[in-house]
C-alpha cells in the first residue's frame, strides 16, 4: 500500500480484468481463478473440496436478484484461491459519505473501501508491532502513553488500557449510528473536523467501568493507531507498509486520513479483495505469508479468543469480540462452524474458518440500503453447503 488518501476520495477506474462467465442461457459457468502474479496460488474448487454445482447455484441466485449490491465474492481453501467473482456496482463516495459514485464493473485490481474491516487491519498491524518489540505491554494505561491528555483522563478514565481499546471495552461513549455519516453531530464526522481527534475521543463521557462490558467504539481503534505511531516513531501507513503490506506483496491500496494528520485507523483502508484475503490467510498459517513472518501464533490466538461478550450489541450473529475481530458461529449441513470475522459497513466481510482452512471475502455497496442478498445467507445456504 503506497498511496495516501486524504479526506476527498479519488478513485481511478481500471480496465475490466475479471467478470462472471455465463452461457447462452444466462447460467453461470465456473472457471478457476487465474494467477495474477500477486503471490496467490490458484486452484480448482472441486479439487479443493468445494462443490462447483453448489457454487454455481449461488452465482445464479445472486445474478437473479436485482439490487444485490455485492461487488465481489472470493473463497480461499487450503491455501489456494479457488473462487473469485466480481460484479457491477457503484463506487463508494465520501461526498456525502456512503452516497453512490460512478457505476463500474469491479475487478481484481479495483481498490475497495473496507469501512470497519479497517479495524481488523489495524489490529494486525498492532500485532506486527508487538512481534517486532515496539509494543510490549497491552495493559499499559493510555494516560501513561499520552500524558498530554491527563486533564481529561480523571477518575476511572485513567484506568483505560491498550487492551480495553483492542476489545472495545474502554467504557467510553461513542455514537456513529443515531445520525448519518457527514452530520456534524456524528462522532465519526468529528474525527475529520477536529484538529486533535484523540482528545475528542477521550473527552467522551465514561458509561461503564473499563473492561466491564462491550461498547462499540470506532474512536478506540484510532487511538490504537496513534499508539503504533508513538512507539514506532513511524506513521501508521509507513509502519503498515514495512511490516504488513510489503511482506504480503500488496501493490494497490489507499488509506484515508482524518483530522490532525492521523490515519483513519477505524475505517479508512481501501484494498483489493485478493489482498484482503492474504490477511485472512496469515491467521490460518501461523502468521506467515510465503517467507515472511508477520504476526506470531500467540497474537493470532489472543486476537481470536473471546475477550468480551457482545450479544445484543453486535453485528449479525456474532457473540463475542477479540482484538478487533468478531467471533461468530455459522450453521449448515447440520453442523456448527466456528468463525472469526472482520466486518464493515456496506457489506465488507473477511470470514476466517480455521477448522477448514477457508477464507471468504465479500465486498459490497449496501451503504444506502440493506441489499437483496445477505452475505451471511450465502455462506450458510451455499458456500458451507458446498464443502465436501
Amino acid at each position: 500500500m503506497k498511496r495516501v488518501l486524504l479526506s476527498v476520495i479519488t478513485v481511478i477506474l481500471l480496465p475490466v480484468l475479471f467478470s462472471c462467465s455465463r452461457d447462452d442461457q444466462g447460467e453461470y459457468n465456473y472457471t478457476a481463478p487465474e494467477p495474477a502474479g500477486d503471490g496467490w496460488s490458484t486452484g480448482d474448487a472441486a479439487e479443493n473440496g468445494l462443490s462447483v454445482t453448489v457454487l454455481s447455484e449461488m452465482m445464479d441466485y445472486i445474478n437473479g436478484r436485482e439490487g444485490h449490491n455485492i461487488h465481489s465474492v472470493l473463497v480461499v481453501r487450503g491455501g489456494k484461491l479457488v473462487f473469485e467473482e466480481y460484479f457491477a456496482g457503484y463506487l463508494y463516495s465520501s461526498d456525502p459519505p456512503g452516497s453512490n459514485g460512478d457505476y463500474i464493473l469491479y475487478d481484481r485490481e479495483t481498490d475497495h473501501f473496507l469501512a470497519s474491516v479497517s479495524k481488523t487491519v489495524t489490529s494486525v498491524i498492532f500485532g506486527a508491532a508487538v512481534k517486532e518489540g515496539f509494543i510490549t505491554d497491552l495493559d499499559e494505561k493510555i494516560i501513561d502513553i499520552f500524558p498530554q491528555y491527563s486533564d481529561i483522563l480523571s477518575g476511572e478514565k485513567a484506568d483505560i488500557t491498550v487492551r480495553h481499546l483492542l476489545t472495545m471495552s474502554s467504557g467510553l461513549a461513542w455514537d456513529e449510528s443515531s445520525t448519518s455519516y457527514g452530520d456534524p453531530a456524528n462522532d465519526v464526522t468529528q474525527l475529520f473536523t477536529s484538529t486533535d481527534p484523540i482528545r475528542g475521543i477521550l473527552s467522551n463521557v465514561l458509561l461503564t467501568t473499563p473492561g466491564q462490558s462491550f461498547l462499540y467504539n470506532s474512536g478506540g481503534t484510532n487511538i490504537l493507531g496513534a499508539v503504533i505511531e508513538k512507539y514506532t516513531d513511524m506513521s501508521l501507513l509507513r509502519f503498515g507498509n514495512t511490516y504488513l503490506f510489503d511482506p504480503l506483496e500488496v501493490s494497490g491500496g489507499l488509506w484515508q486520513k482524518m483530522g490532525g494528520g492521523l490515519f483513519f485507523a477505524s475505517g479508512g483502508v481501501f484494498l483489493r479483495p485478493r489482498e484482503l484475503a492474504k490477511i485472512g490467510f496469515l491467521f490460518i498459517n501461523d502468521g506467515w505469508w510465503k517467507g515472511s513472518h508477520v504476526v506470531t501464533k500467540d497474537w493470532i490466538d489472543d486476537s481470536t479468543t473471546e475477550h468480551i461478550y457482545t450479544m445484543g450489541k453486535t453485528i449479525g450473529k456474532a457473540h463475542a469480540y477479540g482484538y478487533q475481530w468478531w467471533l461468530i458461529d455459522f450453521h449448515s449441513n447440520n453442523r456448527t462452524y466456528d468463525c472469526y470475522m472482520a466486518a464493515g459497513w456496506g457489506g465488507q466481510y473477511m470470514l476466517v474458518f480455521p477448522g477448514m482452512e477457508m477464507i471468504i471475502i465479500f465486498t459490497g455497496g449496501n451503504y444506502m440500503s440493506s441489499g437483496s442478498v445477505s452475505p451471511f445467507d450465502l455462506v450458510e445456504d451455499y458456500i458451507l453447503r458446498a464443502v465436501n
